[in-house]
């Protein structure tokens, strides 16, 4: 008499929706390649009650592109975890911009009340209030803006910053800043050579 699982069992195929529940345990546990590892995180086939052998593992991973698959998971989640640093970032400083505002709200309050013993710092809860207002306002819009752009928006954008900055004499061509180094490499040979 035959102990244990009847034969025609061990020769069962898996199903294609157990195949994916590998799949899926395997990516969730981190893509383990360790077999030891692998095998225990592999469910059970409740069907069939048993797991398949590594060799088998690897072969429907190979076959059925689970890296591929894999990878293409991670980018989104790494574009969902920019997208939430972004949106944070963007939260803080409109915090920030809401604090600055509130600086400037109470340092003219201060004003109004007609007591000048420290009006200094009064004046100076407005000046930085408005400064970090500005910074923190333009600097968040800026942010979520551009996380919403394309690569294309993107390199435009860049472009035009970077025409800007030539525009308003912020940056310099990097032929321009040789010839500066130049001349000042020559004038700096010439004071050391006065024999």
């Amino acid at each position: 008499m035959p102990r244990g699982r009847p034969v025609g069992i061990l020769f069962a195929e898996y199903t294609d929706e157990y195949k994916e529940m590998c799949k899926q345990t395997w990516y969730a546990s981190g893509r383990p390649t360790n077999a030891v590892q692998w095998m225990e995180v592999t469910p059970e086939d409740e069907a069939n009650h048993r797991k398949p052998n590594i060799e088998l593992l690897r072969k429907w991973k190979r076959e059925r592109m689970w890296d591929f698959w894999a990878d293409e998971l991670d980018a989104k989640a790494m574009t969902v975890v920019e997208d939430n640093l972004v949106a944070q970032k963007a939260a803080m400083l409109q915090r920030h911009a809401n604090m600055a505002w509130s600086l400037q709200d109470m340092g003219m309050a201060y004003l109004a009340s007609g007591t000048f013993d420290s009006s200094s710092s009064a004046v100076q809860a407005i000046i930085r209030g408005a400064q970090l207002e500005r910074e923190s306002r333009g600097f968040g819009e800026m942010m979520l803006k551009m996380s919403k752009m394309g690569n294309e928006e993107l390199t435009a954008e860049f472009i035009a910053m970077v025409n800007r900055g030539f525009e308003n004499g912020q940056l310099e061509s990097a032929t321009d800043a040789e010839e500066v180094s130049d001349k000042k490499e020559d004038e700096n040979d010439s004071s050391t050579n006065t024999d």
